[in-house]
């Protein structure tokens, strides 16, 4: 009698435990649809690298496979793609989303914002993250940081920038919160597609753009065509990318799972950011050495106009709806004591630095 129960446990045991190895070893595919280019420097590259991570770290139990932009679906409707089902993940810049929500921008591009390591702190730390699930929750998405480019060209001119009077009327490419600074002071804002800024610049039909730094605008060719750089972005500041994920895709998955894709969005944050600052330290003295673009700063009245036009824009945003509120004042909140902080311990010292090395 007790052989016969000692064989009965042991076959309920051998069959559950084929039944965990079954579900440990389903295998999944998902698509990520980017909004860049597949190849381009930095951003471009970051999906490929996230996707073969995931896919290896997993052990081929979750394969990703990456769609360039426009590939699977336009390069600004991946978010829509994802929220529809018709991908599992999608990785771009939130201010390209922001259109469909303005609280994108907070997890992307501000004027006058965080820096990356600001916004890496506030989203980690200081509950950035939680107001964020909160915010795309609602639309069926989790997302993660992938990273930033960190300070961005102020933008690409084919003529001299020597005060507020030169930028009016321009057709400029620009995305973002940004884009609403510039029309208020008179810039004819236009957003468009990474790929097309190029083509655009060489018509005629764009009078100058911004994209990321030296590294990337090197990429795209725009000193080729464009006589004038300047820098730094008011705006684009941390120029952040995401993963965002279909919430009913990441609920479905195991735990463990879970793991890998949110520590290789960390990894990928990290491994951005510092491809991104080396590839722009070598891109800018390239486009110095190497090139006939004069590299300048704004004007004093732009800047002071970009202040002011900014301190408007975000009042209306904040005003837009309560949970924008305090998005708003959680970030900014903290950006202010960063500004605090950072003159106490950082300002000076790089003051101090700079005439060390001239």
């Amino acid at each position: 009698m007790k052989r016969r129960q000692f064989f009965k446990g042991a076959a309920v045991a051998a069959t559950a435990g084929a039944v965990g190895q079954s579900a440990q070893a389903q295998e999944l595919s998902w698509k990520l649809v980017t909004s860049l280019p597949k190849g381009l420097p930095g951003p471009g590259v970051s999906a490929d690298r996230f996707a073969a991570r995931v896919t290896q770290m997993s052990g081929g139990r979750l394969t990703v496979t990456v769609y360039g932009a426009g590939e699977l679906v336009p390069p600004f409707g991946t978010q829509e793609a994802v929220e529809g089902g018709v991908a599992e993940i999608y990785h771009g810049s939130g201010s390209w989303f922001a259109g469909r929500n303005i609280g994108h921008n907070f997890f992307s591009v501000i004027p006058f914002g965080a820096d990356a390591r600001e916004f890496s702190a506030w989203l980690r730390h200081g509950g950035g993250q939680e107001l964020w699930d909160e915010m795309v929750e609602p639309r069926g998405l989790k997302c993660f940081t992938g990273g930033g480019s960190g300070v961005q060209s102020a933008g690409w001119f084919n003529k001299e920038i020597t005060s507020l009077a030169d930028l009016q009327g321009l057709n400029f490419r620009i995305t973002g919160l940004g884009a609403l600074v510039m029309q208020k002071i008179g810039v004819n804002a236009i957003s468009m597609p990474p790929g097309e800024i190029f083509p655009a610049l060489q018509a005629g039909t764009l009078d100058g753009a911004e994209w990321v730094g030296p590294n990337n605008d090197l990429a795209f060719g725009f000193q080729k065509i464009m006589s004038h750089m300047y820098a730094p972005s008011f705006s684009d500041i941390h120029g952040g990318i995401e993963f965002g994920i279909n919430l009913e895709a990441w609920n479905s998955l195991p735990e463990d799972l879970q793991q890998i894709i949110q520590v290789c969005a960390e990894a990928e944050t990290e491994l951005l950011m510092s491809d991104g600052f080396y590839g722009n330290v070598l891109g800018l003295k390239q486009i110095k050495d190497e090139t006939d673009v004069v590299v300048g700063q704004f004007p004093d009245d732009v800047w002071d106009a970009l202040r002011a036009a900014t301190h408007e824009v975000m009042a209306e945003v904040r005003e837009s709806d309560e949970l924008i509120a305090r998005i708003h004042d959680s970030f900014f909140g903290f950006v202010e004591q960063a500004v605090d902080y950072r003159k106490s311990y950082e300002q000076e010292l790089y003051v101090q630095r700079a005439k060390f090395f001239s």
